[in-house]
């Protein structure tokens, strides 16, 4: 019997993390696997505001960088690994478990060892001898980082790359040069101690669950992040959008059945309030909660006009 590996959660906390496939299994059959993957990281980044600092998909395992600005890792890699499960069970006729146990997650000290273990998710291919060099491995976010990442990339770069210099190009060319300095580096990952992997004083206060250990203020992305916010200003702004009374969104009214349904996905994706909270606002259960921002995921994921609208609209209410 193994003991499960302690959850350490707090606001800015940075984990490399990775699942692998059931008995060393496969988990990913063919490119229509991973397409799959990649947007369900895509619709969870939306959904639980965190950051992908870096990533690899192999056959049997996966790693991610995660930087969690909201302290919910837990509930970031259950919604990707079940949603994931889900989807190979249905199309391969598949059914039980397809990761073996829970994901591994390593709680880190950012500012050591971001490059480290950026390195080292790049190289997995390599080293397994699948490619000569990273960049021709189209299944991890390094050539997002070569080609400074395109429109619907899901890797946030910048925090990386601003180690090497604050000039995109240079940097960019700096970082090519680290990974190919590394290809016969051992795993960072050898120096954690139990899950956290620091120095003496990071594991101390990782440990004792410190609320946030770094200056915000000096890190790219952070500055970005999505505040969080009231529901009650979030319905406001998207009855101004539509020019009607908010009262007409909170109450279910046919007229106004689809503005209810964003209002509801965009009051659970930036408010960062439980189902239970945003159910009780708008005067419905948990369960039409979920099944009413799963039908908004769904519909954006097909309908480019509604993509466009929501996007816009969540672009007003965060000013």
């Amino acid at each position: 019997y193994m003991a499960r590996q302690l959850r350490i959660e707090y606001e800015g906390a940075f984990y490399h993390v990775t699942s692998r496939g059931n008995q060393k299994g496969k988990i990913f059959w063919e490119d229509g696997d991973r397409k799959m993957f990649r947007e369900i990281i895509k619709r969870t980044k939306e959904r639980y505001r965190y950051f992908l600092h870096g990533y690899v998909m192999m056959n049997n395992h996966y790693h991610l960088l995660i930087e969690t600005p909201h302290a919910n890792l837990k509930q970031i890699m259950q919604n990707i690994n079940t949603s994931y499960t889900v989807y190979i069970n249905r199309t391969k006729k598949k059914f039980g478990h397809l990761f073996q146990g829970r994901y591994k997650s390593y709680i880190v000290d950012k500012e050591s060892y971001l490059v480290e273990l950026s390195r080292y998710i790049h190289l997995n291919p390599v080293r397994a001898g699948i490619v000569n060099k990273p960049e021709d491995y189209i299944w991890s976010s390094y050539r997002d980082y070569l080609h400074r990442g395109e429109e619907d990339s899901i890797t946030n770069m910048d925090d990386t790359l601003f180690l090497f210099s604050k000039r995109r190009n240079v940097a960019v060319k700096k970082y090519k040069e680290f990974i190919s300095a590394g290809i016969t580096g051992n795993s960072p990952l050898e120096n954690a101690v139990g899950s956290i992997l620091g120095d003496e004083a990071f594991t101390e206060r990782a440990a004792s669950h410190i609320k946030v250990y770094h200056d915000k203020s000096e890190i790219p992305d952070i500055k970005r992040i999505r505040k969080r916010l009231e529901i009650k200003d979030i319905v406001k702004r998207i009855a101004d959008h539509y020019d009607i009374n908010p009262e007409d969104i909170l109450r279910r009214k046919q007229a106004t059945v689809n503005q209810r349904k964003i209002a509801i996905y965009l009051s659970k994706i930036l408010s960062g309030k439980k189902n239970v909270e945003v159910g009780k606002i708008f005067g419905i259960t948990v369960q039409a909660v979920t099944n009413a921002v799963r039908d908004i995921e769904r519909r954006k994921d097909k309908d480019k006009k509604l993509n466009n609208l929501t996007s816009l609209i969540m672009k007003k209410i965060e000013g």
